[in-house]
C-alpha cells in the first residue's frame, strides 16, 4: 500500500488505511462513471472519496516505474498548490494506492467535502441581475487563475463549485475548483488559451458574450478577439464531442 495523509488527519491514519473497506460497505454514492465518488461519515467529517478506475497498460507501467503520477496523486498535490496561491479546493486528506499485482493497483483520493452546494451548472436558473453578479466574478476568478499558471484540463460547469461568503471585504462570491488531478501548473495562460479554456461550460450566448467582456477586461484583452476565441472553442469542442 502507498500512503500520502495530511499531517492535520493523522488522527484517521487507520481508518484511511482501510479506506476500501469502508469504501465498499459505508457512506453514500454520489457519482458513477469510470470513477466512484462516495461520501463517508468519520469522526465528524465528511469525506468525498473518489476511486480512480484502472490506468491504461502504458500508464499503469509508467507508474510503476514512477516515471509519471497516478490520477489519485495528483488528484491530492494539485488542490495543495492552488491553495498556496490563494485559490480555494476541498482540503486534501489523503492519497492512497494498494497494489493488486506487479502493475495493477487500486487508488483513492480523499478529501473533504465542500461546503459550498452549487456550482455553474447553475448560473442558467439565476435571475438575469444575479446571473451577471456571478458571471463577472467568475470572468475575474478565471482571468486570476490562468494569470498564475493554472489551467485546468476539465473546466466543466460541474467542476467549478460558487457560494457567497461573507469576509473582510464583504460579501462576495467565491469558487472552488474540484477534479484537479488533470490540471496544469507552470507559466501564466495566454489570453487565447485561457478563453479556450471555457469550451466546456455550460451556458446560452449571452452567457458566453458577457464572459468574455469580462474576461478581456480582467486581462486587459480586446475584447472582440476574446470572443472570437471563446466561440471557436466552444464550436470545435461541441464537434469533438460529436465524434466520440
Amino acid at each position: 500500500m502507498r500512503l500520502i495523509l495530511n499531517p492535520k488527519y493523522k488522527h484517521l491514519r487507520e481508518y484511511i488505511e482501510h479506506i476500501d473497506e469502508h469504501f465498499e460497505h459505508e457512506g453514500h454514492e454520489i457519482h458513477r462513471d469510470r470513477n466512484v465518488i462516495r461520501t463517508l461519515q468519520v469522526d465528524g467529517l465528511t469525506l468525498c472519496v473518489k476511486r480512480y478506475s484502472k490506468n491504461s497498460l502504458t500508464d499503469r507501467v509508467a507508474i510503476k516505474l514512477r516515471v509519471r503520477s497516478s490520477r489519485a496523486r495528483k488528484a491530492y498535490i494539485r488542490p495543495l498548490l492552488l491553495k498556496e496561491r490563494g485559490f480555494d479546493s476541498p482540503e486534501p486528506v489523503a492519497f492512497v494506492r494498494y497494489n493488486t499485482g506487479f502493475i495493477n493497483s487500486v487508488s483513492y483520493f480523499i478529501c473533504l467535502k465542500s461546503k459550498f452546494e452549487h456550482s455553474m451548472a447553475d448560473i442558467m436558473s439565476l435571475s438575469p441581475e444575479k446571473r451577471d453578479e456571478v458571471t463577472e466574478a467568475f470572468a475575474r476568478f478565471a482571468a486570476h487563475l490562468h494569470k498564475n499558471g493554472f489551467l485546468h484540463r476539465d473546466f466543466s460547469s460541474d467542476n467549478i463549485l460558487l457560494g457567497r461568503v461573507e469576509d473582510n471585504f464583504g460579501s462576495r462570491i467565491k469558487f472552488s475548483l474540484i477534479d484537479t488531478n488533470s490540471m496544469s501548473c507552470g507559466r501564466g495562460v495566454s489570453v487565447k488559451k485561457g478563453c479556450s479554456n471555457f469550451a466546456r461550460l455550460e451556458g446560452d450566448d449571452a452567457f458566453f458574450t458577457r464572459l468574455a467582456e469580462c474576461y478581456a477586461d480582467a486581462r486587459q484583452a480586446n475584447r472582440d478577439e476574446c470572443l472570437r476565441y471563446i466561440f471557436d472553442a466552444r464550436d470545435d469542442y461541441r464537434r469533438r464531442k460529436g465524434r466520440s
